[in-house]
């Protein structure tokens, strides 16, 4: 009787423990490299464009990402909108239920990664337009229910596919753009945030 009341408690224990588990907030830091599909490196030539790195902010119901000091990207769960902003300036509005690839295949995948010191999992993902890898460590993760309807870019289907974990490292391969992307995860660092640090910048103006 003492054994079974002893693994009850440690259930209990356990069960307490992953309810009450608080989703990941901070930032992390994506670092970026580029190569042509023969492996040549050619980010000089793609950064200028996408950058080399990407500031990721997230907390229990948004995100956001600077490159280059300048907001790239900005999602709001309360409304399931998605704020993509070129150039640091003009900010486009679109819906998190637009769907962007007709086929999506998600598989996961039998090799382990350390990135950003943490033990990492990977999945791949097939798009319309590209094959990505992911790698994602358990120990950073979201509620992916918070995030369910957002279709915008898969994401909510990647999250449901790693249950909640965020990417820390990916590699896509665009054979139709011909290159092979690389972000990785150099810092991974705890952060809380204010109501207003998910906000649009006051002057911008987003067009639908």
């Amino acid at each position: 009787m003492r054994k079974i009341l002893l693994l009850i408690s440690a259930v209990i224990l356990l069960t307490a423990f992953r309810i009450g588990e608080k989703p990941f907030t901070g930032k992390i830091l994506y670092k970026y490299s580029f190569t042509d599909l023969k492996g040549n490196d050619i980010s000089d030539r793609l950064t200028p464009y996408v950058g080399s790195d990407q500031h990721y902010y997230i907390d229990s119901k948004n995100y956001k990402s600077y490159s280059q000091d300048k907001l790239q990207q900005l999602y709001h769960s309360a409304t399931n909108t998605y704020y993509v902003v070129t150039n640091g300036l003009d900010v486009k509005k679109i819906s998190g239920s637009t769907q962007t690839s007709k086929k999506c295949i998600i598989t996961p995948l039998n090799v382990t990664e350390n990135v950003a010191g943490y033990a990492c999992k990977a999945v791949k993902v097939e798009t319309d337009d590209a094959s990505t890898v992911y790698y994602y460590s358990p120990e950073v993760r979201v509620d992916k229910e918070v995030f369910a309807k957002h279709t915008y870019g898969e994401w909510n289907k990647y999250l449901d596919a790693t249950d909640g974990a965020l990417t820390l490292k990916f590699v896509m391969t665009s054979k139709k753009n011909g290159f092979v992307w690389t972000s990785t995860a150099t810092e991974v660092i705890p952060m809380e945030f204010t109501e207003g640090d998910f906000d649009l910048p006051e002057g911008m103006q987003a067009k639908e």
